[in-house]
């Protein structure tokens, strides 16, 4: 009996010294995140693209301009009544006379002045307004016009007779679109910053162009050759000039606030035809 509460005894011993050393205590839990869901492709796209598309803060209003001249040298070519206006029953009554090359008292019209496309910093809008083309006695009108990347064009036939929009960005149609007497506008938006031609393949000789710009600061020489590109903000910039027939002429100017910088344009008849309009006035007379 002695013995066997001596065993009970030693058990009880053994226990409490187990009770007593026990095993490490776990650390509580610590909080824990779901983990973070691998990336798609798509996902990171959008992401950079959302990246890339932070607004540029808008561009302040500047008070400085540019003007100058279109000058002229040499013979120009002479303008004449297309030859395909007589086999045409509406536009033979009109006074079509071609004008791709308008020089008067050696100055030169319709010539694009711009700065150079991406040459100004900041944020332009486009213009709520449309910018407009009207097929009318069977020519474009205006012949040549800038507008701001995105703005929206109205192209419209008040004629008596049906017309063809044929569009070329560079060599390549942009949209070829027949256009009846007494039809809607065509309404496009100019996405693109380039020069878009516009012809009408049934009257040939009808031809016009658009120079797209990121930026408003352009303006078209006048029948006198004169332009002026106002609320330019004061810096230097690289401009440039663009002919339908000639082609480019490129210069700088520093711009001051409050005052013009002028920058004069000189082409004459050895400047050679730019590639893409070499058969400007071919065929056509």
């Amino acid at each position: 009996m002695q013995r066997r509460h001596s065993a009970m005894l030693a058990g009880l011993a053994v226990v409490a010294l187990t009770v007593g050393v026990g095993c490490p205590e776990e650390a509580p839990p610590s909080k824990t995140t779901s983990p973070a869901k691998p990336t798609s492709a798509a996902t990171a796209k959008a992401t950079a693209s959302a990246a890339a598309k932070v607004d540029a803060p808008a561009a302040a209003a500047g008070n400085g301009t540019i003007k100058g001249v279109a000058k002229f040298e040499g013979k120009a070519p002479e303008m004449k009544v297309p030859a395909k206006r007589k086999d045409a029953e509406f536009c033979k009554t009109k006074e079509v006379k071609y004008n791709a090359v308008l020089v008067k008292d050696g100055k030169l019209a319709d010539v694009l002045v711009r700065i150079e496309n991406g040459g100004v910093k900041g944020k332009f809008d486009a213009p709520k307004d449309h910018a407009v083309i009207e097929q009318k006695d069977c020519m474009y009108l205006p012949r040549v016009q800038g507008m701001v990347a995105e703005q929206s064009l109205d192209i419209k036939n008040p004629d008596g007779t049906a017309h063809n929009v044929h569009t070329y960005k560079g060599a390549e149609t942009w949209f070829n679109q027949a256009q009846p007497k007494g039809s809607d506008a065509i309404a496009k938006e100019m996405s693109d910053s380039g020069v878009v031609k516009f012809q009408c393949d049934i009257h040939p000789w009808m031809r016009g162009f658009v120079v797209v710009t990121d930026h408003p600061f352009y303006a078209v020489t006048k029948e006198d050759g004169s332009f002026e590109i106002p609320k330019v903000p004061a810096g230097k910039y690289n401009v440039e000039a663009w002919h339908s027939q000639f082609g480019w002429k490129k210069g700088s100017v520093e711009v001051a606030d409050g005052k013009p910088a002028t920058w004069d344009i000189s082409y004459s008849d050895k400047d050679a035809e730019p590639a893409e309009n070499k058969d400007e006035l071919k065929g056509l007379f």
